[in-house]
């Protein structure tokens, strides 16, 4: 699911961190001592039998005994030093399980029960969005049967009304991240009790449509449970019991449930989440957003899985036919709906394209707060691996950064020859696009001299496509912006580069191609219909999109002005009763005369600029909730809607407050109060008027409140 870590659920190079960020852990020490499970690897219970030595592009058969020795060298160590506590490996090669590898402990011992040990045929683990292929994969046999049309407006298997006002939505669209709606953060990720059907999950505050079907990818949880829903509701079985009977039956995933709370006999083999090797375990995550990533799975039941999307199970056994398979292993869109992104990575059905040059492959990745995962299936080596671990580790990037190593590890010690080809075939480019020939096969700094035109067109600042945009959750676009800058040799710096905390430089390799320098990262530029010259939009990882913001929406601008309005109100509000005390002061001692009598003028005064003050106090103490309510939601806290509604009443009277400052202002001037006093009324106006616009702008007080 997501990001997030909370799911996100995106694959490798896919979660939009900045978005959801995972909770950071605290800082703490490995625990002096670990069982001695806790360091050393978990052979399956049904070992492969020995498979025969294929292509060693580095001098590396791709068998089991290799295979367990790098592993056990990859992993033994890494989690000790990460504070992961433990982790699952399966890789399957051949039409075959080749190994599956249990690593550390499924149960720290913490909290008083014994240590257990990790075993991969035995330990679940929560897959998070790797969930959202296995729904697609549910959603694809109903296709097959005739039952569902991928291109058939939704709308005709729903009970409930979806307002799409840009365009009508198919499943495809729901499979590649194109419906076109906004970012949902509310209920994504609960605690157990909170369970929601998974109707009410998808109709009770369906997000707006902010795009149109088909042409800006942005993640999304709603769009892969939505899917879900729709197979639900053809098929008349509630989801779980659907995905059991055309997914996990057929295959022999006994071992796997989209059930949330699992059934008892699943729940005690489950491994316990924690934030890192030294913390308490986290209770059991509830993800509402079911079809996209509430499943559990062991190692070697994703095993099984992988063997039949690479067509390797036995015919009675197999999920989909052979033309089925192709069409969700094979971008799903083309420049008819993407234009000129399409000349980027794009969306199979519900599967990532993670191929690389010489090297095609397929799969996802998946978290939740505290369990990452990541599947990568290389179709023309028969070769697939799955890894799941049940920790974030001390550092926030430490699961994605050990994903990452066994993943690329694997491809480059088994299957890429020295040149970085492959070791089974010449890559998929003509998959990728009008121009994928291009962009597939120039090598990271071959790019000729870059033009310089082409690198002033990216030049600015974007936001991500995985925002909320009609509610309050706007205020998250202010975080995590993404700024490209272009360089004298015609390439640009990217900052912060896509799923990175550093800045990424990249070369033209395309008309509207970008990659990496020295990786293969690669961006797709879009501009817009009017203006040539600017580009309004960069796709990255298949399913996000970075949207030029606007001048006014620069968190750089935005931010210094609110924080120097929230000063300026702060001073307002303290001035106000150490002025009133100061003067009482000075009238008790005689140094200035007793107040008279307030004629109906003053009084009025008074009131106006009390009414100033109260509007400001409102504004402050709304910004402060609102703030507060950020990192709520960044944490995947619900925050109920009775107390934003209540910061929407205060942020009203601040918006309101612009009157009474006025006036109060006007009555300075006219009373001739001195410079000092009319320049602070003028001030209060000004951060006033500028708090009001910032509310306006970032949805602070939209009817919906359900971000």
């Amino acid at each position: 699911m997501t990001s997030t870590h909370a799911e996100s659920g995106a694959p490798r190079g896919r979660r939009d961190r900045r978005l959801l960020p995972r909770l950071a852990a605290a800082a703490a020490v490995v625990a002096l001592a670990l069982p001695l499970a806790a360091c050393t690897g978990t052979a399956s219970a049904e070992p492969a039998p020995p498979a025969p030595p294929q292509h060693q592009p580095g001098g590396h058969a791709l068998t089991a005994s290799d295979v367990d020795s790098w592993l056990d060298g990859a992993l033994g160590s890494a989690l000790q030093t990460t504070g992961i506590p433990g982790a699952s490996v399966s890789v399957v090669a051949d039409g075959q399980l080749l190994t599956a590898r249990g690593y550390g402990l499924a149960d720290t011992g913490t909290e008083g029960d014994p240590a257990r040990p990790v075993d991969p045929d035995d330990t679940l683990f929560r897959v998070g969005s790797v969930s959202k292929v296995v729904s697609a994969t549910a959603v694809m046999r109903l296709v097959e049967d005739g039952r569902l049309d991928l291109d058939a407006d939704v709308q005709q298997y729903l009970d409930f009304d979806l307002d799409t006002p840009k365009g009508a939505v198919t499943l495809r669209h729901l499979l590649t991240h194109t419906s076109g709606f906004e970012e949902v953060i509310a209920g994504l990720i609960g605690t157990p009790g909170s369970e929601v059907s998974l109707r009410d999950a998808v109709s009770a505050a369906p997000p707006e449509q902010v795009f149109a079907p088909g042409t800006t990818p942005a993640y999304s949880n709603y769009g892969a449970s939505l899917a879900g829903y729709v197979a639900e509701r053809v098929s008349g079985e509630p989801f779980a019991e659907l995905v059991q009977e055309e997914v996990f039956g057929p295959v022999g995933m006994t071992s796997s449930s989209f059930e949330q709370p699992l059934p008892a006999d699943l729940d005690a083999r489950l491994a316990k989440g924690y934030p890192d090797d030294s913390q308490p375990s986290w209770p059991t995550e509830v993800v509402n957003a079911a079809p996209a990533g509430a499943m559990t799975s062991s190692a070697t039941d994703m095993a099984r899985f992988m063997l039949a999307h690479l067509g390797d199970l036995p015919a009675d056994q197999s999920l989909l036919t052979a033309d089925t398979l192709a069409e969700m292993h094979r971008p799903a869109l083309d420049a008819d709906d993407l234009g000129t992104l399409a000349e980027g990575q794009r969306m199979d059905l519900a599967f990532f394209d993670d191929s690389t040059p010489g090297l095609p492959a397929f799969g996802h990745d998946g978290d939740t707060q505290v369990f990452h995962t990541a599947m990568r299936m290389f179709p023309e080596q028969d070769a697939g691996i799955f890894v799941t671990l049940n920790g974030n580790g001390r550092d926030p990037m430490d699961s994605s950064e050990l994903r990452t190593t066994l993943l690329e590890g694997f491809a480059d010690r088994y299957l890429r020859d020295d040149e970085g080809a492959s070791a089974g075939g010449t890559g998929a480019a003509a998959e990728a696009g009008p121009d994928a020939e291009t962009v597939a096969d120039t090598s990271p700094g071959s790019a000729s001299s870059g033009d310089a035109s082409a690198a002033a067109a990216l030049a600015g600042t974007y936001i991500s496509s995985r925002s909320p945009f009609s509610n309050p959750g706007a205020l998250l676009a202010l975080s995590g912006q993404t700024t490209v800058v272009p360089r004298s040799d015609g390439t640009v710096a990217v900052t912060p580069k896509p799923l990175g905390t550093t800045t990424g430089v990249y070369e033209q390799v395309g008309a509207n191609a970008w990659r990496e320098v020295g990786g293969d990262a690669v961006l797709a530029t879009r501009t817009d219909g009017d203006d040539d010259a600017t580009v309004s939009a960069i796709s990255w990882g298949a399913s996000f999109t970075l949207l030029r913001a606007p001048v006014w929406g620069t968190a750089s601008l935005v931010l210094p002005t609110v924080a120097l309005s929230v000063v300026v109100l702060l001073v307002s509000l303290v001035a106000w009763p150490a002025v009133a005390v100061a003067g009482a002061g000075r009238r008790r001692r005689g140094e200035l005369p007793a107040t008279a009598p307030a004629d109906a003028a003053a009084r009025g005064g008074r009131r106006t600029l009390l009414l100033s003050r109260l509007g400001q106090l409102a504004t402050v103490v709304a910004l402060v909730g609102w703030a507060l309510v950020a990192v709520q939601a960044l944490s995947f806290v619900d925050v109920p809607a009775v107390s934003l509604r209540v910061l929407q009443v205060l942020q009203v009277v601040g918006v309101l407050a612009v009157v009474p400052a006025v006036l109060a202002t006007w009555q300075a001037v006219r009373d001739r109060r001195g410079a000092l006093v009319v320049t602070g009324r003028v001030l209060v106006v000004l951060a006033l008027v500028a708090l009001a616009w910032f509310a306006l702008a970032y949805r602070l007080i939209s009817p919906s409140v359900s971000y």
